[in-house]
């Protein structure tokens, strides 16, 4: 009788009235110790007030059984589908929601419900696979901020592929502590492709040459990033996803090894030849210029490399035991670089010509980075 009288009543009540009372009427329904026949007219009414044409009572209802695990099903189900500020409180909190139902709202509805979803207290791994498939970046980084969004790593390399080059989703991934290193490496590139399409580098650079650029900046980052992050099964991982991708050139080999990353070369070399490691090793170990060559035609290299190889190997074990524990990285470098462009001199530029490019490059960026460091140094003493 009283749920007759509140449907009569709200046919001719002022809409902010309606709205209170839909609220109290919501709010009865979950948490008073109604019977089995009020419960089911409340119920009844609850549904028929999905009906109303004013938005804020419906955004009552909707404010009132956000967070109920109680509330009717339908009700929730149809709040769901109603306009954005109706729909997005019950999308954001409700546990009566499925994943399934989830995903469809995802796909189906716009930024504004994508984030909502994103939003959720927990967001499970399947939901986040979702979000990562189809969601736009907006939404895809509220997820990324929320701490309960379980998110998986093919998940994140999903995102990685989808959203490498705009910079709030790069830096979010970039963030993530144990973010995997060949993740890291594709948002590496992502980033220098990002850089290639600026109006500014296409107007004072030409094509060829921004395309150098981008490849030595992003080689030389992949380099730096094996050397200080990647160690067993990591290196491995970024070794296969640089060989997948087609990044495990001879250029990169060759600055793995100008960088002593002899470690690097072995685990490219494994997953270039399908030989084994401890032949590799042993091969590397003791260099000869036809096991370099055996290893340059097994691994698809140009035979044209193999003199720069076994150059670099063998200077590797000279410099190995006669530089200080101290030496940098970069000094260590340059004087692989050096010891390498001097096996050359008698080549004439026509034989050799973009292989001594490719090292001249190397000497000078290596150069620089050194000139950066000892500046660093001396700043760090000046201010001490």
């Amino acid at each position: 009788m009283i749920v007759a009288k509140f449907l009569s009543w709200i046919e001719t009540a002022p809409v902010d009235r309606r709205a209170e009372a839909t609220s109290a009427l919501a709010r009865a329904y979950l948490y008073s110790p109604l019977d089995k026949d009020e419960k089911a007219a409340a119920e009844t009414a609850l549904t028929i007030l999905l009906d109303d044409p004013a938005p804020v009572v419906r955004e009552a209802l909707a404010q009132a059984l956000r967070q109920s695990p109680y509330a009717p099903r339908q009700v929730v189900l149809s709040l769901v589908q109603d306009i954005d500020s109706v729909a997005m409180p019950v999308i954001a909190c409700s546990p009566v929601l499925l994943d399934s139902e989830l995903v469809d709202l995802v796909a189906d509805r716009g930024l504004a419900i994508q984030c909502a979803v994103a939003s959720r207290p927990s967001v499970s791994p399947a939901l986040c696979a979702a979000m990562s498939e189809v969601a736009e970046a907006d939404a895809c980084c509220v997820m990324l901020e929320n701490p309960g969004a379980q998110i998986a790593v093919f998940s994140l390399r999903r995102l990685a592929e989808r959203f490498g080059q705009k910079p709030a989703v790069r830096n979010m991934l970039l963030s993530l502590d144990g973010l995997p290193i060949d993740i890291r490496q594709m948002l590496i590139v992502q980033l220098g492709d990002a850089l290639q399409q600026l109006n500014l580098v296409q107007s004072f650079v030409s094509s060829e040459r921004r395309t150098s650029l981008v490849k030595d900046a992003c080689d030389k980052a992949t380099i730096d990033l094996a050397s200080c992050c990647a160690h067993g099964d990591e290196l491995e991982a970024l070794v296969e996803h640089l060989r997948l991708s087609g990044q495990l050139t001879a250029d990169l080999l060759i600055r793995a090894l100008c960088m002593g990353n002899v470690e690097m070369f072995v685990k490219a070399l494994v997953s270039l030849t399908d030989i084994s490691e401890k032949r590799i090793r042993a091969c590397v170990a003791d260099p000869s210029e036809a096991l370099v060559v055996t290893l340059c035609k097994k691994s698809g290299i140009s035979e044209r490399v193999a003199p720069v190889i076994l150059s670099a190997l063998d200077s590797y074990r000279e410099l190995q035991g006669s530089m200080d524990s101290d030496t940098t990285t970069s000094r260590f470098g340059r004087a692989m670089v050096e010891r390498i462009l001097s096996d050359y001199n008698d080549y004439a530029e026509d034989e050799l010509d973009d292989l001594l490019a490719l090292l001249r490059r190397f000497a000078t960026q290596i150069a620089r980075d050194e000139a950066r460091a000892l500046t660093a140094r001396y700043k760090q003493i000046s201010a001490a």
